[in-house]
Order: structure tokens, then C-alpha cells, then sequence
């Protein structure tokens, strides 16, 4: 399954920026972006996963899908 990690502006809604899932380091980098961005502009950034069928979901829901289909 491949997903892209979107650093997105969450009064705009509009992407900073994006990373793609399959890096080992694409989380890391969107998390470090994020900081980044609203260090610069001083607004609310977020993490949103955007799946493969281009639906985006939040971050802490996708990490509990995640891991859900991990356990038995």
C-alpha cells in the first residue's frame, strides 16, 4: 500500500509539503517539516496520510488502523 505523509496548513487546508511512505525516514521528515513550517509562518500545521484511492485521513487515525491490522 502506498501512502504520502502531506505537512498541510489546517485553516487553509492547502500542502506545504509531502513525503512518500515507502522512505524509511518519510514520517520523521513531515514531523520535522511541520515544526518547521509553523516556526516560519506561526500557523497550525498537521499531519495527514493520503492512502492510495487519494483519500486523506489524520495521522493518529491511520498509526491506529495501523496498528490494528497488525495484531492477530
Amino acid at each position: 500500500m502506498s501512502i504520502h505523509y502531506e505537512v498541510v496548513d489546517t485553516k487553509s487546508e492547502e500542502v506545504a509539503n509531502f513525503y512518500n511512505g515507502d522512505l524509511p525516514q518519510a514520517l520523521l521528515f513531515a514531523k520535522d517539516c511541520k515544526r518547521q513550517m509553523k516556526s516560519l509562518t506561526g500557523r497550525t500545521y498537521e499531519i495527514l496520510v493520503r492512502l492510495e484511492d487519494k483519500t486523506r485521513i489524520p495521522l493518529q487515525e491511520y498509526q491506529k488502523i495501523k496498528k490494528e491490522k497488525c495484531l492477530p
